[in-house]
């Protein structure tokens, strides 16, 4: 049987350049590929034609962190081309190649599985693109690695209408979605495409509703004025701010200016350039619910972090937070207006579906005979207690408003909490595998574009 070549094909950018750094490889050669496996990726970049770059060229804030995974179509032996990878910054940095599409990484032998159908090419490309939290954060270990306040991923080689779904949510989804290898590869081993995959991180702002509806309501005037408040009352305070605290205000500085539930989005494809957004579904989590946030006393923004994060922030951090924000508790029925706020002002501009992760509600560490020394209401003292609200109140949001419930409590249930979800909070490879395939589920019941079974 002759071996299938595999090129890298077309990727027309009408007014660019496009480069490319050397291949580099996810398996050894000879390995056997499935179908649809991801199995290499290189580095691109866009240099525009007879002009300088301007801020208004596409992936500009993703620019060091954007790449394209290779997955052949049809499944075989590898055998890698002599000249695909050289090793060293070559295959780290895309300025070294230009863009070709009859560029052939490999062969496969004894091919089986999806050829033909139309298309042109039989390497499948995946897409990423990360939005680094600063320019200085350099990462060029491998797949999507690097310090990311934004990372995503889409299949795009067939024409057809982007599905977009935004995760907004605690730290549990970032290992659901993005999976093992942290590149969203299980995600779009499974989807059909053209599908697109965001996720936003928590590690300084947590998503919760109340300060998702801020960040979608806020105006530039009202960032400017809390940007303003900031400077006078941090640089003013009785410490002198370290260096790793002026980092932790910035970011958090950075994500009060943003609203993802907002954010329009650069797509490349084998057809080209084109824009998705916003979001055609959501993603969001009762864990991102803290029992209370931060609310600034004078301007009256809220404020949602991990208490770790806080706790290791730093005196002047400390100093900061104290004396400009007030703690607010949160009852289930408050977080309930807050998601009923949030989902009614994004409908009213697009066409959104929600998926909502709850939480656990019978957590290991608690072995409670009496419920009798505790005062009411007990989920201020007893967060399976909390939980178990929590839950109760999303099922009424979901009657309300249309949103389907990812039922995290049931699987761990089914699973077996105490070896997959040992903290409450963060999930064994198997836990995550079966709250994504019902991520999945909810999606294509509810026919989001792109994310059909493959």
């Amino acid at each position: 049987m002759t071996p299938v070549p595999l090129r890298i094909g077309r990727l027309p950018m009408p007014g660019f350049t496009v480069r490319r750094s050397g291949i580099r490889w996810l398996c050894e050669d000879g390995h056997i590929c499935r179908p649809g496996e991801v199995i290499a990726f290189c580095n691109v970049s866009l240099a525009p034609m007879g002009r300088a770059a301007n801020s208004a060229d596409p992936f500009m804030d993703e620019a060091r962190d954007f790449q394209i995974a290779f997955a052949p179509r049809c499944g075989g032996r590898l055998r890698k081309s002599a000249d695909s990878a050289y090793g060293g910054f070559i295959d780290r940095l895309p300025l070294y190649f230009v863009w070709a599409p009859d560029f052939v990484i490999g062969h496969l032998e004894n091919a089986y599985g999806r050829r033909g159908e139309g298309l042109d090419e039989d390497l499948r490309p995946l897409f990423l693109a990360g939005r680094r939290v600063t320019e200085l954060a350099e990462a060029h270990e491998g797949l999507l690695t690097g310090w990311h306040d934004r990372s995503r991923a889409w299949w795009a080689d067939d024409d057809g209408s982007f599905g977009t779904m935004l995760s907004l949510g605690n730290c549990e989804q970032a290992g659901v979605l993005r999976g093992e290898r942290n590149a969203f590869l299980e995600l779009f081993e499974a989807t059909s495409g053209p599908a697109h995959a965001v996720f936003i991180s928590d590690n300084t702002m947590v998503p919760c509703s109340a300060v998702a509806l801020e960040q979608f309501q806020r105006t530039r005037a009202q960032f400017e004025e809390i940007g303003a408040d900031f400077v006078r009352s941090f640089s003013a305070g009785s410490r002198v701010p370290a260096p790793r605290e002026w980092i932790f205000t910035g970011l958090l500085l950075s994500a009060l200016s943003r609203s993802p539930l907002s954010e329009h989005y650069e797509i490349l494809s084998r057809s080209g350039l084109q824009r998705s957004g916003p979001s055609n579904a959501v993603i969001l989590s009762l864990g991102s619910e803290f029992p209370v946030l931060l609310r600034h006393r004078r301007l009256g923004y809220s404020v949602s972090c991990h208490g770790f994060r806080i706790a290791e922030a730093g005196p002047a951090v400390h100093a900061w937070l104290q004396s400009n924000f007030e703690p607010v508790k949160r009852t289930p029925d408050q977080i309930r207006r807050d998601f009923q706020h949030l989902i009614d002002a994004v409908r009213a501009r697009n066409d959104t579906q929600f998926l909502i992760l709850n939480v656990l509600s019978t957590l290991i560490e608690e072995n409670i005979h009496s419920y009798a020394p505790f005062d009411t209401p007990m989920r201020d003292t007893l967060s399976s207690v909390r939980a178990k609200e929590l839950n109760l109140m999303l099922h009424d949001l979901a009657r309300e408003r249309d949103v389907s419930i990812i039922d995290v409590d049931a699987i761990a249930a089914d699973l077996g909490s105490r070896q997959h979800v040992p903290d409450g909070t963060h999930h064994s490879g198997t836990m995550q595998t079966e709250v994504r395939g019902e991520i999945l589920h909810a999606l294509r019941a509810r026919g989001v574009p792109g994310f059909g079974a493959r």
